[in-house]
């Protein structure tokens, strides 16, 4: 055994100071295709929320955005509080493939309750826009 003819040097190897060395985030990374989907449902989500906006019986709920904001509103706001979010949390590592997806499926289940406002005002309601 290596250890046993090297004593000293292995008592040194295994209470080596592991302190001064840089950790080093071995996590897998988000992919392309997930960050497609994230861009992709983002900007589902606000075409959805203007496809019902176009009725008189909906309104936005968000209360940054107001009852009835513009396309252009919606894409600013969206870009001017997840970019800096994403970049916070990318560079204290606290996102991750899971966590992009399940952003994602949160993502889809807006999406999918905007578009169904959508088609229940298109029968309900009156188009103002």
């Amino acid at each position: 055994n290596y250890c046993e003819l090297h004593k000293e040097e292995c008592d040194r190897i295994a209470n080596y100071d592991h302190s001064i060395l840089p950790e080093l985030d071995m996590s897998p990374a988000i992919t392309n295709k997930q960050w497609a989907m994230f861009i992709t449902l983002q900007l589902a989500d606000i075409y959805s929320t203007y496809k019902g906006l176009q009725y008189d019986c909906v309104k936005e709920l968000n209360p940054f955005l107001g009852e009835s904001p513009s396309v252009t509103k919606m894409f600013v706001t969206k870009t001017a509080v997840l970019t800096p979010a994403i970049r916070h949390d990318m560079g204290r590592g606290n996102l991750h493939p899971k966590s992009i997806d399940q952003i994602n499926m949160l993502m889809t289940l807006v999406v999918a309750n905007n578009y169904d406002v959508y088609r229940r005002s298109k029968r309900n309601c009156t188009k103002i826009r």
